[in-house]
């Protein structure tokens, strides 16, 4: 099953995913354009955005087991 996966890289060297059904490249582009200080909601959680360096976006085939995705490409 293919997903978009979005991956948050912070400050301190930490990763965090999160998975859309739909191209999130839109959400993203909005998160860049915000004033410092804001906050995400992605899932279940917030993410303060002043905490976060980079921000990637990928297409994947999800792994069955839960183990490792397979990167289709980089969006």
């Amino acid at each position: 099953m293919e997903r978009y996966k979005v991956i948050f890289e912070f400050e301190n060297g930490k990763e965090e995913a999160a998975y859309f059904t739909e191209s999130p490249v839109s959400r993203v582009n909005d998160w860049v354009e915000r004033e410092r200080g804001h906050w995400a909601r992605v899932e279940n959680s917030l993410i303060n955005l002043d905490n976060v360096n980079v921000i990637k976006v990928a297409l994947v085939e999800l792994d069955p087991d839960g183990k490792e995705d397979k990167l289709i490409e980089w969006v």
